[in-house]
């Protein structure tokens, strides 16, 4: 049962239900169409019939009011003697009933319009329309014409409007069976793909054509959900090689400090367990941290933001950490720099900007920190970055060798990024000649 279900799934489709809809929409106005050809045609036929019918039941009565039944029987034979298409029909009939003249017999006199039959001198039946009416000294009058040629216009025009209509019937469908089916099967190679992503096929895309209606924009936008989730994915990854990797340290020393305070209870031996265990504590609130900014939770709750303000706030702070180091922190901060986003987040960026530039700046060297309405450096005359290692320094854990001896968990970067990120800031790392320089470009406001 699910094989008929399938190949015939197209007609759920809402391109099949809208070419259906189009096509009753066309049926319904080819109809009109008809019945409006058919006024301007036929039906005009019939009313200029009748128009003819009127105007010669007032010329015969006006004779008869002159002249008498004798008038009228003159003017009917005058009339058919005159009508060479054989088309025109009259019956003057007395008060009795008799025919006193005319070309009509056994048809009623009963005052008022009618449509019947008659037999032609062929023997063929010929409709007609006809106007009867009492004559003032007694008896009836009856006027008709020949509708053979209106009534064969109008069978024309109901044979080809049947034609068009079933035509148009024909077309609509086929065109709606070839449209539901290919939406059905664009909309079946979707759903394979994503039933392929859903098992586990993370390489798996949508295909896309180079028609660029919506199936590709769609599909376009799903490719790009899933190389974003490809790429989280990667990172979580990623996040739990690192922890494995990276904590197996601080772990390990901090099992063999609480090995030595058991064996030797000591308050040197118990302070060393506990700075280790505060130095775990402090990676996890910064992989905490980091988390909490991708997620973008905390941009609902963006405000306009003194950028100036803050830079000035973080050189105050870093200016005595740099002194003790024999560096001068130098600062070129244009007032009135704002930003639309987190304070604290902000803060936290230039501040961790600083402080690596700081810690892995020369001694007695120069770091400078810098705020434009452009965007935002921070230089250092260190050793600097080697240009193959720029990207990695954002990942999670990641120090470069000369790094390692120095305090720190490889976590302070990659917090910038996403900060950087979550605000719309590109970040780039460039070369100062000697040292590193940081440049923030902040997003148009």
């Amino acid at each position: 049962m699910a094989e008929p279900s399938s190949r015939w799934a197209f007609a759920r489709t809402t391109a099949f239900r809208v070419t259906l809809l189009h096509l009753l929409l066309t049926l319904t106005g080819t109809a009109l169409v008809g019945g409006v050809a058919w006024w301007v045609t036929a039906g005009y036929a019939i009313r200029q019939a009748g128009e003819e019918i009127d105007r010669g039941m007032g010329v015969l009565l006006q004779a008869g009011a002159l002249s008498g039944a004798r008038g009228v029987a003159l003017s009917i034979e005058a009339r058919l003697a005159a009508d060479r298409s054989g088309q025109e029909f009259y019956l003057l009939a007395a008060p009795d009933g008799q025919r006193l003249a005319g070309n009509l017999s056994g048809v009623s006199s009963e005052r008022g319009w009618r449509e019947g039959t008659i037999r032609q001198p062929d023997g063929t039946a010929a409709p007609v329309l006809m106007l009867a009416a009492p004559l003032p000294g007694g008896g009836a009058l009856v006027v008709g014409r020949d509708l053979t040629n209106a009534r064969a216009l109008e069978q024309r025009l109901l044979t080809s409007a049947g034609w068009v209509g079933g035509a148009v019937l024909l077309l609509g469908l086929a065109g709606g069976l070839l449209i539901g089916r290919s939406v059905a099967r664009r909309a079946a190679a979707m759903e394979t793909a994503l039933a392929a992503v859903q098992g586990g096929d993370l390489d798996r895309r949508l295909a896309v054509r180079t028609g660029g209606d919506e199936f590709d924009r769609l599909a376009l936008r799903i490719n790009a959900t899933l190389d974003r989730l490809q790429a989280l994915m990667a990172a979580l990854r990623e996040v739990t090689d690192d922890i494995a990797h990276d904590l197996r340290t601080p772990l390990t020393r901090l099992r063999q400090r609480l090995d030595d305070a058991a064996r030797a209870p000591t308050t040197e031996a118990i302070e060393a367990a506990q700075a280790e265990a505060d130095r775990l504590l402090e990676i996890f609130a910064a992989l905490l941290r980091i988390a909490q900014v991708e997620s973008g939770t905390q941009r609902a709750g963006f405000a306009t933001v003194d950028l100036s303000a803050i830079a000035d706030s973080v050189a105050e702070v870093y200016t005595p950490a740099a002194e003790e180091r024999g560096q001068v922190l130098a600062s070129e901060i244009e007032p009135g720099v704002s930003i639309t986003g987190d304070p604290a987040l902000l803060t936290q960026m230039l501040a961790n900007l600083v402080e690596n530039a700081i810690r892995h700046g020369r001694a007695e060297g120069r770091v400078s920190l810098g705020v434009t309405t452009a965007g935002i450096t921070v230089a250092d005359d260190g050793p600097g970055i080697p240009e193959a290692e720029r990207e990695k320094v954002f990942h999670r854990f990641h120090r470069l060798d000369a790094s390692r001896s120095t305090p720190g968990s490889g976590l302070g970067l990659a917090l910038v990024r996403a900060v950087a990120e979550l605000h719309g800031i590109a970040i780039t790392l460039e070369d100062a000649a000697p040292g590193l320089r940081v440049r923030l470009t902040l997003p148009p406001p």
